[in-house]
């Protein structure tokens, strides 16, 4: 994580709690290549408990046995081109980052799918997990260490990192709107931060490029489902404007 992403990052969840792979690896991890508006529910309604919370990410859907092993010939990496050159510092540390911030926002989702039991959570954590997987593939191909391997869900070595997952979750699980706001701001921060590497690799900026969309998806969710709860979701870091655009939410 960047700094100035700690930074954003703490002063937007202290504001929040005051206000209440490129190309085919990413069909691949995916199963369509793009993160589907009605994927996570808010096309069918907000509020209701979709019996999902509780579940092991990654473990428990029906198609994640047909390409969902990235290491393989058929998986997430299936038809990335790595760059011949080694990753330089700034991408591998940029990779090493966007695992950890993937495995937390994963791992936050995760545990608000079980207090709150709305669907929504339960689904963009998986979605969480193939991103992850997408970021993993890459740090594998270049021969980088992989922070989350083996990591324990919630812990993070990153001590701003563990900070930001335990502020929110507190902010999540001490209601629905903070968690659907917790969820918001995570996805508002990931799409500016994504913007914010520089990186070396073509295969890395592609990769950001497509989580970046993924992002806006995600973000639309959880701005969505405060709307439909009658309550307004104030961008932080990204232009309210934007936010409005992207969500089709007015701007409050």
């Amino acid at each position: 994580m960047t700094t100035w992403t700690r930074i954003a990052w703490g002063a937007a969840a202290g504001a929040a709690l005051i206000a209440g792979t490129a190309g085919a690896a990413w069909a691949a991890s995916s199963g369509s290549g793009d993160d589907d508006d009605s994927t996570y529910g808010y096309e069918r309604g907000y509020g209701m408990g979709g019996g999902m919370g509780g579940m092991m990410r990654g473990r428990s859907w029906d198609d994640d046995a047909d390409a969902r092993d990235w290491r393989g010939a058929g998986g997430c990496l299936g038809d990335v081109h790595v760059d011949d050159a080694p990753a330089t510092d700034a991408d591998a540390a940029s990779l090493a980052a966007m695992a950890e911030e993937e495995r937390m926002a994963g791992d936050l989702y995760d545990a608000l799918a079980d207090t709150t039991g709305l669907r929504t959570f339960a689904m963009i954590a998986h979605a969480e997990d193939m991103h992850l997987a997408a970021v993993q593939g890459l740090l594998e191909a270049y021969g980088l260490d992989d922070p989350s391997e083996d990591a324990e869900p919630g812990v993070y070595d990153d001590a701003d990192l563990q900070a930001l997952y335990d502020e929110l979750l507190a902010q999540g699980t001490a209601s629905e709107t903070g968690a659907l706001t917790a969820g918001a701001l995570v996805e508002e921060t990931d799409i500016a931060d994504l913007r914010a590497q520089d990186v070396d690799s073509e295969a890395i900026a592609a990769l950001y490029d497509r989580l970046e969309h993924a992002s806006e998806h995600h973000l639309t969710a959880f701005v969505r489902a405060l709307d439909a709860d009658g309550q307004a979701y104030e961008a932080s870091f990204l232009d309210p404007a934007e936010v409005a655009d992207i969500t089709g939410v007015p701007a409050p």
